[in-house]
């Protein structure tokens, strides 16, 4: 069977596989390799799972989940996951008996789940490639099985963007040497008045599929810029981080775009750092390159956010004009206690640092994780352990309560 061609979602957004082995984790993996899907998260039962599909971003395009798993098994996962705003495609995976498979197949339909199929293990490229023959109208499967209620369209995007819905919350990045607050990076977050929140991974997608997510860019880089001169005028001059969409790097003025609206509001553009996923430059390199150059020729801060989900050797990082490695917190979460885990973990941060960029670890919300990051030499870090995401006049606030005991800690740790 010849491979079918990769959507645009798979080679952007990638997949999730959920299963308590590791080795069968591993062999699903290197399928999913082998299919030409770079960026692959892994999940070891059907909670990290779900908590995966609400954070990431952007979010899995495919979920491969076994069925049998400690703490939340893989049909306890489903059912959660029927719930959900966001609901990729979704193929079962199990050693048990095909009933029992088929079944959860049905139950699959029966919730909206949109399913690509079922298969008793081991997972092989064959399966893979069966799957993906469906895949081709994802937009419209994915659109057709959201629920009424949950579901959101393009006018709803439009709409928020408009009347300024979708503002930035700012999650603060702490330095490991002096325990002092560097920088932020700014993340979308929608406060529907119909709705309430409404997570990324539920508006993200639709702005991609509708030609919104320029539009949302740029209106995030306003917003940013706005906060920042009010923080200038109290003492406060961080830098920002603020995400790029791979769609986004191909439109033919949108880096003139940011420059311009940058220097017109005052701003140093040292004090902006743009980050982009490894994902976003496979999908075009040439455009990727061109666009990341003249950022840094601008004087743009440059980060490689989620290093270690997709495909970057350090011969393609030498290649990029990076200031930053954002390291993905797949390889911070349990690294205390896995030693394959730290071994990596520690690679990739020397390697940071031999080509001269800032490193930075993502995901830490333990006190063994951030010690760990520090012992290992990384330069800075963001989690949930240290802070969580606010808007921005909430920041100053924050800071002034809390700036001591943040460095009491970090530095306590070294």
């Amino acid at each position: 069977m010849s491979m079918p061609s990769l959507h645009p979602l798979l080679q952007l957004h990638g997949a999730l596989v959920v299963d308590d082995s590791a080795l069968q984790r591993m062999n699903a993996v290197e399928v999913l390799r082998q299919a030409g899907i770079q960026r692959i998260y892994e999940a070891e039962d059907g909670l990290a799972g779900l908590d995966a599909i609400r954070n990431l971003f952007p979010p899995p395009a495919l979920l491969v989940v076994d069925l049998e798993m400690p703490r939340m098994d893989g049909i306890e996962m489903l059912q959660a996951l029927a719930t959900e705003n966001y609901r990729p495609p979704v193929l079962i995976a199990s050693s048990t008996h095909a009933s029992l498979v088929s079944s959860v197949e049905a139950m699959c339909h029966e919730l909206g789940l949109p399913i690509l199929g079922a298969f008793e293990k081991p997972f092989t490229l064959e399966v893979l490639q069966r799957a993906l023959l469906s895949f081709d109208h994802i937009l419209d499967v994915r659109q057709a099985h959201r629920r009424t209620e949950t579901e959101i369209g393009a006018d709803e995007v439009r709409e928020a963007l408009r009347s300024s819905q979708i503002l930035p919350h700012f999650q603060p990045k702490i330095c490991l040497v002096t325990g002092e607050v560097l920088g932020l990076e700014a993340l979308a977050r929608w406060i529907s008045p119909v709705r309430g929140p409404v997570s990324p991974a539920a508006f993200i997608p639709v702005a991609e599929d509708h030609g919104l997510i320029t539009e949302l860019t740029l209106n995030m880089l306003d917003a940013v810029l706005r906060q920042m001169l009010e923080w200038q005028a109290q003492g406060f001059m961080p830098s920002v981080a603020v995400n790029l969409s791979a769609l986004s790097l191909t439109e033919r003025n949108f880096v003139d775009e940011i420059i311009k609206r940058t220097r017109e509001a005052g701003i140093d553009p040292a004090k902006i750092v743009i980050e982009i996923t490894e994902s976003a430059l496979i999908s075009n390199m040439g455009a990727g390159l061109g666009a990341l150059g003249r950022l840094r020729l601008k004087g743009f801060g440059l980060s490689m956010d989620d290093y270690g989900t997709g495909f970057s050797t350090t011969q393609q990082l030498s290649r990029l004009p990076l200031t930053e490695l954002k390291i993905d917190r797949s390889f911070v979460s349990g690294a205390p206690n896995k030693t394959s885990l730290r071994t990596i973990l520690a690679s990739v941060i020397h390697m940071g640092g031999d080509l001269g960029l800032t490193t930075l670890a993502e995901g830490v919300e333990t006190e063994s994780e951030l010690r760990l990051v520090q012992s290992l030499g990384c330069h800075q870090v963001q989690g949930f352990l240290l802070a969580r995401p606010m808007p921005g006049d909430a920041v100053w606030p924050w800071l002034q309560e809390n700036a001591a005991p943040i460095k009491v800690m970090v530095i306590g740790a070294a």
